[in-house]
């Protein structure tokens, strides 16, 4: 639990969100994510006694053993941090524990930087509270952008806070639970400033060389069916990242708004097609249907693959270069800050 000055303590937490987060001007963005912070620390409880206790389903006491698994496996073999994080839980009541906000102008598919004079640019906005970021994205809408609502299941204070596990955590299968773990510890070992693509595809890449890794040691007969979803998971990013590409050309050409918008059309539908395609070689698989269904095709939803995924395969190809020494991986791109350095995510 969380004790002393709430007052003193908020400030702190509203410089940090501002410098890890996200950020906006207005101070109502800021007291949304001290408090909502705040109030998801105040609720953690130390594993070490939840487990000792008769307070947890057979369930969830599996699941936060494994996070003990995952956790030791980070700092021995991935050389993530060691310190108190995910070593407290917090049951929440809702199916994520941020939503993070992503908006594109109306016909481009770079996502809209938002900037602080101390804590840089970020490419999305984080809210603890849903209906807060529904109104966020109404106000991009009636500014006629694209924008696209992420319900996060963890995010990171970069070590300044011991972050607890959370339950929302655990709504995929224990791989999910893994990825999630080493992508946020990664967000802790290396963070460049104004740069959410090196951010998040650097954190990507150690959860998903990191997962496979821990699934070889401690469930090696659940290995085949990470690689499996994997695969079929880099042809659907792939797939995706191909669509960004034909529409920021497209963007490009000097042409009236009832063109650019039935070009949108186009490729859009183009994109359908292809998905539709892929499915024929997956045997009918509809694993991603829901990203197609459950909100609208626009330019921010692409926008997020680019943040998180465009540059993760060189970030994985260096590893397999460094035989995942990962202290030779992270001390290489410590020292060589120039390269996959670009602030553009697409």
């Amino acid at each position: 639990m969380i004790t002393g000055s709430l007052k003193l303590f908020s400030l702190s937490v509203v410089i940090l969100l501002s410098q890890t987060l996200s950020g906006c001007s207005n101070i109502n963005y800021f007291v949304q994510g001290a408090s909502g912070h705040l109030t998801l620390m105040s609720k953690r409880e130390p594993i070490s006694q939840l487990l000792k206790s008769d307070t947890l389903s057979k369930e969830r006491r599996e699941q936060i053993t494994e996070v003990k698994s995952i956790r030791k496996f980070a700092y021995e073999k991935l050389k993530l941090p060691k310190n108190g994080s995910y070593t407290s839980f917090v049951e929440l009541d809702r199916d994520a524990v941020t939503w993070n906000i992503v908006a594109t102008k109306k016909y481009s598919i770079d996502p809209i930087q938002t900037c602080f004079p101390i804590s840089g640019c970020v490419s999305y906005l984080v809210y603890f509270n849903k209906a807060r970021a529904e109104r966020e994205a109404e106000k991009h809408k009636k500014l006629s952008h694209d924008v696209h609502i992420i319900p996060s299941p963890a995010y990171s204070t970069l070590g300044v806070f011991d972050d607890p596990i959370v339950s929302t955590m655990f709504t995929g299968n224990i791989s999910s639970t893994a990825e999630v773990v080493f992508h946020e510890l990664g967000h802790q070992r290396l963070f460049r400033k104004n740069n959410s693509a090196f951010n998040e595809a650097f954190a990507s890449a150690i959860g998903e060389e990191g997962t496979r890794l821990w699934l070889q040691k401690n469930h090696p007969n659940s290995l085949k069916a990470y690689n499996d979803h994997v695969k079929k998971r880099w042809q659907f990013f792939n797939m995706l990242l191909q669509t960004s590409e034909e529409l920021k050309a497209f963007y490009k050409i000097k042409q009236s708004e009832k063109k650019q918008e039935v070009g949108k059309k186009r490729i859009f539908n183009q994109l359908k097609q292809r998905y539709a395609n892929l499915k024929k070689e997956w045997d009918g698989d509809k694993r991603f249907d829901l990203w197609f269904t459950k909100h609208p095709l626009n330019n921010a939803k692409l926008a997020v693959i680019g943040v998180y995924y465009k540059l993760v395969p060189e970030f994985s190809k260096r590893l397999k270069d460094f035989d995942y020494d990962f202290e030779m991986f992270y001390e290489f791109y410590k020292k060589n800050k120039d390269l996959v350095n670009s602030k553009k995510t697409t």
